[in-house]
């Protein structure tokens, strides 16, 4: 059983399958399978530590935990492996970025180069601008305390808001037999999926931390346009080469791409790509109250749940796909599309 926190001030979603984008080009769509030494891949990859590799044996006694599954790139901190953009890429209104990456951590002190301190392992991928203005970040950063992390520094903020410096995965807990735990923690040798979604003024950071391709949480840091720099380099190892003696981190399909932007279905407060009943439910649960501002129960914003936000569902009533069971709508719910009626009657 898990119980899971929301992040404050950000808009987040759990166990939500990631959607399908609409790819306008890939840019980077890296699986290391091309190279045949550490050597290639340096060519590529400029950097002297990350090693090629197709095995990983996380107690060290000679039989791989992790094979069979070709090649990958594991990196053992204090520098890191960059690959230059031929051109700098951008986030618009019309186009977005992507950029994914699959990780194995682990979890484990018993590493090779740094036996002794697990707790500060610090390893990303890493997308930045070289001027530098824009740097985001996936991967673990002190992992002991913030274990799988992420972050974005020196982003505008046309308000004010200060960019996330680093932020753990905070999912909430899970009962694990008797014992209360936190579900973004310590649980042995595993892979996970990272990724980013760069708007043009947001940033949405995802982690599928089961590794089933239905991300776990889902958090967007709102009001972080990106500088006009854009981003010309993508990396892995340690954030901006600083040291990592916790050990080292396995990199693989590392893919930076740019994507259509999505349209929102003005109405559609739940997401589901149709504005109906479940919409109007989420506007009756918190009527007359306040509420986070742009949560899903404000579309106007104004951290009030009123006439406002209730037009507008109904200006775009039963807009987009309808879901395929049918939904017999409650008394409440019949009440409040009367109060909606009200409500327009009275603005004519």
């Amino acid at each position: 059983m898990r119980k899971f926190a929301f992040g404050l001030g950000c808009a987040a979603m759990l166990g939500v399958a990631s959607s399908a984008w609409a790819t306008v080009g890939v840019i980077v769509d890296e699986d290391f399978e091309s190279y045949s030494s550490t050597s290639e891949m340096a060519a590529v990859w400029a950097g002297f530590d990350g090693v090629l590799a197709s095995e990983i044996d996380d107690d060290f006694d000679g039989t791989p935990e992790v094979s069979g599954i070709g090649n990958f790139a594991y990196h053992p901190g204090g520098s890191v492996n960059e690959l230059l953009l031929d051109s700098p890429i951008f986030a618009t209104t019309e186009e977005w970025i992507r950029v994914k990456v699959d990780i194995y951590d682990n979890d484990t002190s018993l590493d090779p180069y740094f036996p002794l301190n697990p707790s500060n392992k610090r390893m990303t991928l890493g997308l930045r601008s070289n001027a530098p203005a824009n740097i985001l970040e996936l991967g673990v950063y002190n992992s002991t305390g913030m274990h799988l992390s992420y972050r974005g520094a020196l982003f505008n903020s046309v308000n004010g808001t200060p960019n996330p410096g680093w932020q753990a995965w905070d999912m909430g807990t899970e009962l694990v037999g008797e014992a209360e735990l936190a579900v973004n923690r310590f649980r042995g040798g595993a892979w996970y999926t990272l990724q980013a979604i760069i708007k043009s003024d947001s940033v949405v950071y995802e982690v599928d931390f089961d590794y089933d391709g239905v991300m776990d949480y889902s958090i967007e840091h709102l009001d972080m346009p990106a500088t006009v720099d854009g981003f010309n380099a993508i990396r892995f190892g340690s954030p901006s080469g600083v040291s990592s003696t916790g050990g080292g981190l396995t990199f693989d399909n590392i893919l930076l791409e740019i994507i259509e932007a999505e349209v929102a279905l003005e109405g559609d407060l739940n997401g589901d790509g149709f504005v109906g009943l479940d919409d109007l439910d989420l506007i009756l649960g918190s009527w007359n109250q306040s509420v986070t501002p742009g949560s899903e129960p404000d579309p106007s914003g104004d951290g009030y749940v009123g006439l406002e936000d209730l037009d507008t569902v109904l200006n775009n009533w039963n807009a987009g796909t309808p879901p395929t069971a049918s939904v017999v709508p409650e008394p409440a719910t019949l009440a409040l599309i009367g109060l909606g009626g009200l409500a327009m009657i009275r603005r004519r």
